[in-house]
C-alpha cells in the first residue's frame, strides 16, 4: 500500500480497518449467498435459458462482475454478430447493468441474487449453469478478448470429451490435462452426468472426500497431489474434470491457433483495490483511457487511487524486465482494443 502511495498512519487507522471488514462480509456472505438463492438463482437461469431456445447455437455466458465494465465493453464488443450470449450479473450494480444494456441491447441479462456488494464464487457460478442449463454451454472471462472469431466454430466438444477449452496444460507429476478457464465450452450431459455420480460440484475443494480418493488415485492424483502442479487445492472446476477423466473422458485443447488469436488479462475482479500492485493499477487505468468514459473514470476512482493518469502510474513502476515486459504486453493488447464499430454497439445506435 505504501507502493501504491497511501500514506502509513491512513493505511493502519483507516484502509486496513475498512479492508478487513469488507473481506471478512464477503467471506461470510460465500455460504449464505450459496444456501439462501441458489433456488431464485436457478430459477432465473433456467427462465433466461427457456427464452434464447429459439436462437440458433449453443449460449456462452459471460459473468458480469463489479467494477469491471472498462475490461467487460472491449470484451462484448469483440463478440461475432452471431453468437448468442446471455450476461449473468454477478454483483454488479443497476447502473453498471444500465451501461452494459444500453451498449449491447442485444444480450440478455439475467442477474444473480446475492447479499449487497457480493458476488457468487465462479464455481458456485458454473455449479448453477449446469443445474440449470440443459444443453451445452460456453463460458467466457469478462477480460477475455478474442481476435479470431473461428475460435467459436471450433469449441463444440465431442461426445468423449467433457470440454473443449482454447489452451490447457498437462500436469508434470500425473499427466492429468487441465483447461485455461478464461475460454471454454463444457459438454453439460457428460459434467452433469459426474456431478449426479460422484456428488460433487464446479466449486473449490481444498481436499478430495475420503470417498473419492480411489477414483482419483487411478490418475495419480493421491494425499497431496492436486491437477495443477503449483497449487495445493483443487481450483475452481478441477475435482469435477479430474473426476471426468477418471471416467475417461476428455479435455480437448484449440491449442492449433496462435498466440494473437486471444489475449487473457486475469485477476481483474478479486481483491481489494487498495492492495493490488502497481502493474494492476496501470492495466485499470489503461483500460480506462480504452473505454473513454468520464463517468467510468469517476465511478471506478477508488481503483485508480492516488494515481490521475496511466502514465502516472508507469513512471512509479520500478522497471525490472519483468514488469517492463508486462507493461509492454498490456500497451500492445491495448492498442489493438482500439474502438472500432462492432455490430452489437451499432444496434444501440
Amino acid at each position: 500500500m505504501q507502493v501504491r502511495g497511501y500514506p502509513l498512519l491512513p493505511s493502519i487507522l483507516l484502509v486496513l480497518p475498512r479492508i478487513t471488514v469488507v473481506r471478512g462480509y464477503r467471506h461470510a456472505a460465500r455460504r449464505f449467498n450459496r444456501v439462501v438463492f441458489d433456488a431464485v438463482n436457478g430459477r432465473r437461469i433456467r427462465r433466461v435459458g427457456a427464452a434464447q431456445m429459439d436462437a440458433v447455437g449453443d449460449a456462452f455466458y459471460v459473468i458480469v462482475m463489479p467494477g469491471t465494465l472498462h475490461f467487460l465493453l472491449p470484451c462484448l464488443a469483440l463478440l461475432p454478430r452471431h453468437l448468442k450470449v446471455v450476461l449473468l450479473g454477478n454483483g454488479a450494480s443497476t447502473w453498471e447493468r444500465h451501461i452494459v444494456a444500453h451498449r449491447f441491447p442485444a444480450f440478455p441479462y439475467c442477474p444473480l441474487a446475492t447479499l449487497p456488494a457480493t458476488s457468487l464464487m465462479h464455481g458456485d457460478v458454473i455449479t448453477l449453469l449446469l443445474q440449470n442449463e440443459s444443453a451445452n454451454f460456453g463460458l467466457i472471462d469478462h477480460d477475455c478478448y478474442v481476435f479470431d472469431p473461428r475460435i467459436f466454430e471450433s469449441l463444440a466438444p465431442g461426445p468423449n470429451d467433457c470440454l473443449t477449452a482454447i489452451y490447457g496444460g498437462v500436469s508434470a507429476k500425473t499427466g492429468v490435462p487441465y483447461p485455461e478457464t478464461y475460454l471454454m465450452f463444457l459438454h453439460a450431459a457428460v459434467l452433469k452426468d459426474t456431478m449426479a455420480r460422484y456428488h460433487v460440484d464446479a466449486r473449490i475443494h481444498r481436499e478430495a472426500p475420503q470417498r473419492l480418493r480411489a477414483v482419483l488415485e487411478r490418475i495419480g492424483l493421491r494425499d497431496g497431489v492436486f491437477v495443477k502442479d503449483y497449487l495445493t487445492f483443487f481450483d475452481t472446476l478441477h475435482l469435477l474434470v479430474a473426476l471426468a477423466i477418471a471416467d475417461g473422458y476428455a479435455c480437448r485443447f484449440l491449442q492449433q491457433f496462435a498466440k494473437e488469436a486471444i489475449s487473457h488479462v486475469g485477476g481483474t475482479s478479486w481483491r481489494t483495490t487498495e492492495t493490488k500492485e502497481l502493474i494492476d493499477c496501470y492495466i485499470d487505468w489503461c483500460f480506462l483511457d480504452l473505454v473513454d468514459s468520464t463517468d467510468l473514470r469517476r465511478r471506478y476512482r477508488s481503483r485508480t487511487r492516488p494515481f490521475r493518469s496511466a502514465a502516472q502510474v508507469r513512471a512509479a513502476i520500478p522497471m525490472t524486465p519483468e514488469a517492463y515486459a508486462q507493461v509492454a504486453w498490456i500497451d500492445a493488447l491495448v492498442a489493438r482494443l482500439a474502438p472500432t464499430p462492432s455490430a452489437h454497439t451499432a444496434e444501440a445506435g
